[in-house]
């Protein structure tokens, strides 16, 4: 959906047209939920999230948004931080800041061969997510299943680019092991 879509259905939303939902939900539905799950790690709580996601977009977030500033990530950023209130509310904050590891200096994602068609392809998403830790699986989560670039994946989880590519690449390469090894 183009930026100028989007504004369009905000502004059938906030003259309390549902067609304008119900684009939105149809374009975003599914990158809303995969937010969610990358934050709650239930299906049912990220399926709960995402309806209640796309109910407080039509009662009042579609006031809160200003035309320009990039949609999409707007749309991931107000995703997880209701993932996150929804975490604290519960007690079970599960966000976690990689404190032990040291920030990575800015590098390029190397090529891996492909790499992420193949975990995809020989593995559950589950099982081969279940090897990162969070903060990765958030970025690889957002990259590769929301379709987000690098650079909106950065703002989305408010980590410095370099630190944000230098986690993917350490995840596709720490799935990319986990590839060999278990179907060699």
């Amino acid at each position: 959906m183009t930026d100028s879509r989007f504004e369009s259905c905000i502004t059938l939303i906030r003259q309390g047209d549902k067609v304008g939902l119900k684009e939105i939900y149809d374009g975003y539905a599914k990158t809303i939920y995969s937010v969610m799950l990358s934050a709650v790690k239930n299906p049912s709580d990220a399926e709960d999230l995402t309806s209640d996601f796309f109910l407080k977009l039509w009662e009042k977030l579609a006031d809160t948004y200003k035309q320009g500033n990039g949609h999409k990530r707007w749309l991931a950023t107000l995703a997880r931080n209701m993932a996150i209130d929804f975490l604290r509310k519960n007690n079970r904050v599960e966000l976690t800041i990689d404190t032990d590891e040291e920030e990575a200096p800015h590098t390029e994602p190397i090529s891996s061969d492909n790499c992420e068609e193949t975990v995809i392809g020989n593995l559950s998403v589950k099982e081969a997510l279940e090897k990162l830790s969070q903060s990765e699986r958030e970025v690889v989560n957002l990259k590769l299943f929301a379709g987000f670039t690098f650079e909106e994946v950065a703002k989305i989880l408010s980590m410095p680019l370099g630190t944000v590519t230098w986690k993917y690449r350490r995840a596709i390469e720490k799935l990319s092991k986990y590839v060999k090894e278990v179907w060699n």
